[in-house]
């Protein structure tokens, strides 16, 4: 007969191991596809849509240097030395800041090479703000999953809420205990 004792411990979850790195390079492919994505809808944002062919060309021109400008700051800046499960008001700092330096590196280096003189001026300012909503909407989002709180209320509602001060592993592991 199969031993009881482990028939009547809890199952666990099998989880998905992912190394850091690899986390980290996800979280920042995310988030220079997001830059990219946010400088497009920038342009159809400016023209209501409608692009005209023009600026399209010269909106997919600009984009390899719009990439390394963010891959660049956003490395620099070290947005990727947490993880998004413990996402932050911090983390919200640190990529206002790292967008905020970008928005003032992309125009300067179009600049410099010349490339900077058709690009309509309101794409330099609703760029960046489309692309801190992606970036930090994606990390609530993700930490909102995490922590299942999208379905909390439904799944337990017996449960009391709980304070739990401090941060990292060890309130995560309390958490799920």
């Amino acid at each position: 007969p199969p031993d009881r004792s482990a028939l009547d411990a809890p199952r666990r979850r099998c989880k998905l191991m992912i190394p850091r790195r690899l986390r980290s390079l996800f979280a920042f492919s995310h988030d220079v596809l997001a830059a990219g994505i946010a400088w497009c809808a920038a342009y159809l944002l400016r023209f209501n849509l409608d692009l005209p062919q023009d600026y399209a060309q010269m909106m997919f021109e600009r984009l390899p240097y719009v990439f390394a400008v963010h891959a660049a700051v956003f490395w620099v800046l070290g947005l990727y030395r947490g993880l998004w499960r413990y996402a932050s008001l911090p983390d919200l700092q640190r990529i206002l800041v790292a967008v905020g330096v970008s928005a003032l590196a992309v125009p300067a280096l179009l600049g410099l090479l010349e490339l900077g003189v058709l690009v309509p001026r309101s794409v330099y300012l609703i760029a960046p703000v489309l692309l801190v909503s992606a970036m930090s909407g994606s990390r609530a989002l993700y930490r909102a999953w995490k922590e299942r709180r999208i379905l909390g209320v439904i799944r337990y509602p017996e449960a009391n809420q709980v304070l739990v001060l401090g941060a990292g592993t060890a309130a995560a592991a309390l958490l799920k205990d």
